[in-house]
């Protein structure tokens, strides 16, 4: 394949890798390792004729390189930790709501991370990363039926477990 293709995909799908490694690891430096070593399969491995599906393609080897870190890590890892706060100042919010939008953001993270990897898969790529089913399918190598029922059950868990959060909090 040619290297500006190799450049072109790095530039177009770098960020959004990055956030999607990053969700998943809550790790800078490990999301940042995991992408290198995406864009350097994709260098190794992917063919021109792919080219069509290189988001799909890149996404996959991407959850693929995560599943292998979290099992050969998940014993001295906490999966549960912190994300870094993601401040971005925003001169036309007041103060109270940046910590309403914060307080909200800490509250949707800590549910994501209580979900079982394959939901959190499928909603951080569905939701955040905004995939289409049939690229979900690739990825995942599922069925359209099977990506719409995990999805389905996905958004069903996530709303059980904010519910029973924010009934905690109370």
């Amino acid at each position: 394949m040619r290297s500006d293709l190799y450049a072109e995909l790095f530039k177009q799908y770098q960020s959004s890798l990055y956030l999607y490694l990053y969700r998943m690891c809550g790790s800078q430096e490990i999301a940042e390792e995991l992408v290198q070593e995406t864009f350097y399969r994709a260098m190794v491995s992917m063919k021109t004729k792919h080219a069509d599906y290189a988001r799909a393609w890149l996404y996959k080897v991407a959850r693929h390189l995560f599943i292998d870190w979290y099992r050969k890590h998940r014993g001295e890892l906490e999966m549960n930790r912190e994300l870094e706060k993601q401040c971005i100042e925003n001169t036309y919010r007041s103060p109270e709501e940046v910590l309403i939008a914060n307080e909200q953001m800490k509250l949707i993270e800590k549910v994501i991370k209580k979900l079982p990897e394959q939901y959190r898969t499928v909603l951080l790529l569905r939701e955040m990363n905004e995939l289409s089913y049939k690229e979900l399918c690739e990825i995942l190598d599922m069925t359209m039926s099977q990506v719409k029922v995990s999805l389905f059950r996905a958004k069903a868990r996530f709303r059980k477990e904010m519910l029973q959060i924010k009934g905690e909090n109370e």
